[in-house]
């Protein structure tokens, strides 16, 4: 039986054991797509009875880390290799992958502010209800991988996004530690409305994202980051085997610090057009009252630079990628480091 929502349609059987691939297809009339469909990968490995994960990437089409990641699990893992059953999305957004844009352009739609889609409102919304009924409300936890895309750099971190459900807070949190990203960032419950996260924890889905580098480029760092992370997931969720675990050899989580990414974060904002010269690089600590940037009027050269200061101690958490500067562009995100005390009373504020 198909699955189908909206415009959006799948052939592809996700419940019969072993390893398969297929598409979830997008019918959408244009000049360019008027006899034609927009193919986007989905692939399912299962073997057995146990919990089920979906992977996915290019929820934004400038975000590469995840889409790699995707299709590596796919190439490395056989169904012998677990114990339940795998999802794979590479490509979410298909139309913005091909356009290499954060958002499509078929709808100027961003798919991760619209969660839950409403059917035949365009095909952003509709992608975005074929994901939330037929993918997440298929799955044990969801996982969503991102990067900072063509316009910023982000830290490798992992995104604790609160809630307000107390089980869910934990097991986010307990997600966090198992990645063992360098960072994750603390965001306040309905942050972002429409976004992935708020679909899975509607879903009652346990859900953790991540931010892997940015720029619109791929680093190896951040990749094997993001590999491991997902990997000791998968393990930890009880998907693989524990030969599979060994043979793909998963090392301990590292620690992880935890960022205030709500009401204590710093963005230092340009209100003029320039040049940004950076006095402090992505993932420095940074005091009160240290310049971490200059910016240089683009055109009057008798005016001097504009220093930004720190006005509190934090982490270089995220950098905008080009160094030219408008009214209101956000230059970097300065992030407080949560304790084990702070990130306890977030937790308690969200979920009373």
């Amino acid at each position: 039986m198909a699955l189908r929502f909206g415009n959006v349609s799948s052939t592809l059987d996700l419940a019969a054991r072993g390893k398969r691939t297929g598409f979830f297809r997008i019918a959408h009339s244009d000049n360019r797509h008027a006899f034609s469909t927009i193919q986007s990968p989905l692939a399912v490995i299962s073997n057995g009875d146990g919990p089920t994960v979906l992977v996915c990437g290019g929820n934004h089409g400038d975000e590469y880390e995840g889409q790699i990641i995707a299709r590596r699990l796919y190439e490395t893992l056989s169904p012998d290799a677990l114990s339940g059953r795998l999802i794979l999305a590479p490509a979410l957004n298909m139309p913005a992958v091909q356009d290499a844009n954060r958002v499509s352009p078929l709808d100027g739609g961003n798919l991760n502010r619209s969660f839950l889609g409403a059917e035949f409102m365009g095909p952003t919304q509709d992608i975005a209800g074929f994901i939330a009924t037929h993918l997440i409300s298929k799955a044990d936890l969801a996982v969503d991988i991102h990067s900072g895309g063509r316009q910023t750099n982000y830290v490798d971190t992992a995104y604790f996004c609160l809630s307000a459900d107390v089980v869910q807070n934990q097991q986010t949190h307990e997600l966090a530690q198992v990645m063992g990203l360098p960072y994750t960032m603390v965001v306040p419950a309905g942050d972002a409305s429409g976004d992935f996260d708020s679909a899975a924890h509607a879903a009652g889905c346990a859900m953790i994202s991540c931010e892997l580098g940015g720029e619109g480029k791929v680093t190896r760092l951040a990749l094997e980051r993001g590999w491991h992370a997902v990997l000791r997931l998968l393990a930890h969720q009880g998907v693989l085997t524990p030969a599979a675990k060994d043979r793909l050899g998963i090392a301990p989580a590292p620690e992880t610090t935890f960022l205030d990414l709500g009401d204590d974060v710093v963005y230092l904002t340009a209100q003029s057009y320039g040049m940004i010269e950076p006095l402090a690089g992505l993932g420095d600590e940074v005091a009160v009252g240290q310049p971490v940037a200059l910016l240089r009027d683009m055109y009057n050269m008798d005016l001097p630079p504009q220093v930004f200061t720190s006005p509190r101690t934090g982490v270089v958490s995220i950098q905008k990628t080009s160094p030219m500067v408008t009214p209101g562009d956000h230059i970097c995100v300065l992030c407080p480091m949560l304790s084990t005390a702070q990130l306890a009373t977030q937790m308690a504020k969200a979920a009373p």
